[in-house]
């Protein structure tokens, strides 16, 4: 059965010589690996369509029963990022890291993949406080999506500590954000039993956003 649907690449691994594996979130599925034969050498068929936080286009040649389903063909949609920010990657990937960590394999739910898609088309993709903001709503709404609403309480039960959710301090402190990012994940972990690989990029983050900004952001 020949598939169409939207689709965001989560990640991607060799297999074999010339193939990939590519694990993508899409509209009508949900979770998804897909085998992309000659991903490697077919270089002009493939030029920046499998890179990580583009809306892209897919044909999927779908059997329920087939643990090989194989992509059809891909076509980038109007939603490019490119050329970001480090910190911004490091966020992007991590909101990706979520829809790979919970989601079920080929169960579809509109709401995951409205909840990433607002993400990817937030404006001002490089804009690093902009982008603190919408990783919190997301990681927030996904949360509550999945039952798992992240309460204060259980939060500081967590973290070992008080933390701090003053929306008007988050606002304008983006270290503030960048730590509650990381509280987040640990909760996240926790109700997982999954740990997120981005953690060790934003904690190299955030230690770095903590030097640069000392003097301006007091600690809390």
């Amino acid at each position: 059965m020949l598939i169409e649907t939207e689709a965001f690449i989560l990640k991607k691994i060799e297999f074999g010589d010339y193939d990939f594996i590519g694990t993508f979130y899409t509209e009508k599925i949900g979770k998804i690996s897909l085998l992309i034969k000659n991903a490697r050498k077919s270089k002009k068929r493939y030029l920046g369509k499998l890179e990580p936080f583009n809306l892209i286009s897919l044909k999927i040649n779908y059997n329920n029963n087939d643990s090989k389903n194989i992509l059809n063909s891909i076509d980038k949609d109007t939603l490019t990022s490119k050329d970001l920010d480090k910190k911004v990657i490091v966020l992007s990937s991590l909101v990706n890291e979520y829809l790979d960590i919970f989601e079920i394999d080929e169960v579809s739910c509109i709401d995951s993949f409205i909840l990433i898609k607002k993400f990817f088309i937030r404006g001002e993709e490089n804009n690093l406080s902009f982008a603190l903001d919408s990783t919190i709503k997301f990681q927030v709404r996904y949360l509550k999506q999945l039952g798992l609403k992240p309460s204060k309480s259980e939060l500081e039960r967590i973290e070992g500590k008080k933390v701090n959710l003053n929306l008007h301090e988050l606002r304008h402190n983006d270290l503030l954000k960048a730590k509650l990012i990381k509280i987040l994940v640990r909760f996240s972990e926790f109700h997982s039993g999954k740990e997120f690989n981005s953690t060790r990029y934003l904690e190299l983050l955030w230690l770095k956003w903590k030097v640069l900004n000392l003097a301006e952001y007091p600690v809390v």
